[in-house]
C-alpha cells in the first residue's frame, strides 16, 4: 500500500479521468449491522460470527486505506495527491460514515482492566497504548479483536486525517460531539500529543537559520527564526483534546518585522495546522519557506487545499 502513491504521481495527468469505483464496497454491509445504533452504544458482535467477519474486513481495509494515505509524503507533488485523496473521502463521505461506526465499536472503556488481557504493569494501559495483534488462534482474546481494531483504525484517523475528523466533529450534532469530545480527550488526546512532540525532538530535519524545540509536559512547540538583525519566535501549543480541538499559534519574541507581516506569517501556519492533514514539522517547513522567500524579495506560497481547508 505504501508504494500506490508513487504510481498516481506517476500518473497525475491522467488522475480523475477514469469513473472512479466506490473505495469501500463493505459500507452497505456495515449500515445493515450497525446503521441503526444511535451512536455512542456500545454494540457487542459475536465472534466469528457473519457480521464479525463483515466488520473485521471492514476495519483491515481503512488501515490499508490510511497506509495508503499517510505514504503521501509532504513533498509538494505528494501534497497535491494527499490534497486529491481527501477531497475523494469527503466527497464520498465515507470517512464520516467510518467515524460513526467506530462509536458504536471501541469500548466505553477501552483500558486493559476492563479486559481478560493481562498486562503486567502499574500505569493504565489501553487498546490505543498497545499494539494490536490479530490471532484467530487465540479464541481467549477474540471478543477483543473488535473492539480494539477500532481503536486502532481511530487513532490512526486522529493521527494521519487530524482535520477532516476535527471538521465532521465540528459539524456533528451536539450528543455526538460531546461524546467524541469526552472520549477522544480522556483515552487518546495525551498518547497523540506525546507522539506529536516526540517525533518533533528526535526528528533528524534541520533547518538553515531555525531551531525547533519541544516540551512534553506543556504540549509546546516553541521555534525561533533568525536571519541577520531579526529574531521571530513562535509557540506552538497543542489543546488538552488534540486533535480535535485547533492548534494555537502565539507570538514571542519578535524583533525586526512589522506587526502586519508578522500576522500574516502566524495566520498561515495556524491556518496549514487546522486545515491540512500535515504534522507541526511540515508546517514549520512551510512557514519557514515563507519567511525565507520574503526576505529574498518573493511573493509568499499559497497553502494549497482544495478540499481540506473547507
Amino acid at each position: 500500500m505504501p508504494e500506490f502513491p508513487q504510481y498516481d504521481q506517476d500518473n497525475l495527468k491522467s488522475y480523475g479521468d477514469e469513473e472512479e469505483e466506490p473505495a469501500l464496497t463493505q459500507e452497505d454491509l456495515l449500515e445493515n449491522v450497525l446503521g441503526c445504533i444511535p451512536v455512542g452504544q456500545i454494540v457487542t458482535i459475536k465472534p466469528l460470527s457473519e457480521d464479525f467477519c463483515y466488520v473485521l474486513g471492514y476495519l483491515l481495509t481503512w488501515k490499508l486505506i490510511l497506509t495508503f494515505f499517510k505514504a503521501a509524503s509532504s513533498q509538494q507533488i505528494r501534497a497535491f495527491l494527499r490534497a486529491l485523496y481527501s477531497m475523494y473521502l469527503r466527497k464520498t463521505k465515507s470517512l464520516n460514515k467510518l467515524l460513526y461506526h467506530l462509536f458504536r465499536l471501541m469500548p466505553e472503556n477501552p483500558t486493559y482492566a476492563e479486559t481478560a488481557i493481562e498486562v503486567p504493569t502499574k500505569d493504565p494501559k489501553t487498546f490505543f497504548t498497545e499494539e494490536l495483534q490479530l490471532s484467530i488462534r487465540e479464541t481467549t482474546t477474540l471478543p477483543y479483536h473488535i473492539p480494539h481494531l477500532a481503536c486502532s483504525v481511530y487513532h490512526m484517523t486522529l493521527k494521519d486525517l487530524p482535520a477532516m475528523v476535527r471538521l465532521w466533529w465540528n459539524s456533528s450534532e451536539k450528543r455526538v460531539f460531546n461524546i467524541v469530545d469526552r472520549f477522544t480527550s480522556k483515552y487518546v488526546s495525551n498518547v497523540l500529543s506525546f507522539q506529536e512532540i516526540s517525533s518533533v525532538q528526535t526528528s533528524t530535519q534541520l533547518f538553515n537559520g531555525m531551531t525547533v524545540k519541544a516540551r512534553a509536559t506543556t504540549r509546546e512547540v516553541m521555534a525561533t527564526y533568525t536571519i541577520e538583525d531579526i529574531v521571530i519566535e513562535l509557540i506552538i501549543q497543542l489543546p488538552s483534546n488534540y486533535p480535535l480541538g485547533s492548534i494555537t499559534v502565539e507570538s514571542g519574541k519578535r524583533v525586526g518585522v512589522a506587526v502586519q507581516q508578522w500576522r500574516n506569517w502566524m495566520l498561515q501556519l495556524s491556518t496549514y495546522l487546522t486545515h491540512q492533514n500535515g504534522s507541526i514539522m511540515e508546517g514549520l517547513a512551510l512557514w519557514k519557506n515563507n519567511v525565507d522567500k520574503r526576505f529574498e524579495g518573493v511573493e509568499d506560497c499559497m497553502i494549497y487545499s482544495p478540499s481540506e481547508a473547507k
